[in-house]
């Protein structure tokens, strides 16, 4: 696919939403495949912003995304980059919304094996940018998500995240928190 027929793609969706509206569930067939279709072009790997507008826009309209290595790859930079509370707070919403898409598909996660599955990635990068962000409720609902999609992992991340946050620049509320989910996993 040439970057011409990527533009013409993206032109596709907003054509979709002008047609149907902006949140409307789509009566139109094969609308996932051109969502995979998108999100597997070479040069969205160069455009993060794309393949994130791309998921917002599937999960919008209810589409199911199911390559979704791209956005959860997007929203792990976005999340590197921001130092902003709110920031993080944005996009660990964003994170959210892309499990609840994935999760009739990927929360079985039947893949254990490999650890650079999405599933995993995106629900660890969850939980770590909940925690840059310092909000307890968002904290909270990102250690659940964790709990939920990732059992067998979670005491390791736990474990993990309670050396790191014995850094004095790490807020103690925010401490509390990580040590109250790893004395729930030991």
């Amino acid at each position: 696919m040439t970057s011409l027929d990527l533009e013409a793609r993206l032109v596709l969706l907003e054509s979709l939403d002008a047609q149907y509206g902006p949140d409307a569930r789509l009566p139109v067939e094969d609308v996932e495949s051109l969502v995979a279709a998108i999100l597997a072009e070479r040069a969205l790997r160069d455009r993060p912003d794309a393949a994130l507008a791309v998921a917002a826009w599937a999960v919008r309209h209810g589409v199911a995304i199911t390559l979704p290595e791209p956005v959860v790859n997007a929203l792990a930079l976005l999340s590197n980059a921001a130092r902003a509370k709110d920031e993080l707070a944005a996009i660990a919403a964003r994170m959210q919304r892309l499990a609840a898409n994935l999760e009739p598909r990927l929360g079985p996660d039947l893949e254990r094996s490999n650890p650079q599955r999405p599933w995993r990635i995106l629900h660890v990068n969850l939980a770590i940018t909940a925690i840059r962000s310092e909000d307890p409720e968002l904290i909270r609902q990102a250690f659940d998500a964790l709990d939920r999609a990732l059992p067998d992992e979670r005491a390791g991340f736990y474990a993990e995240a309670l050396a790191l946050a014995l850094s004095p620049r790490v807020d103690p509320g925010v401490r509390r928190l990580i040590e109250e989910r790893h004395a729930r996993t030991v």
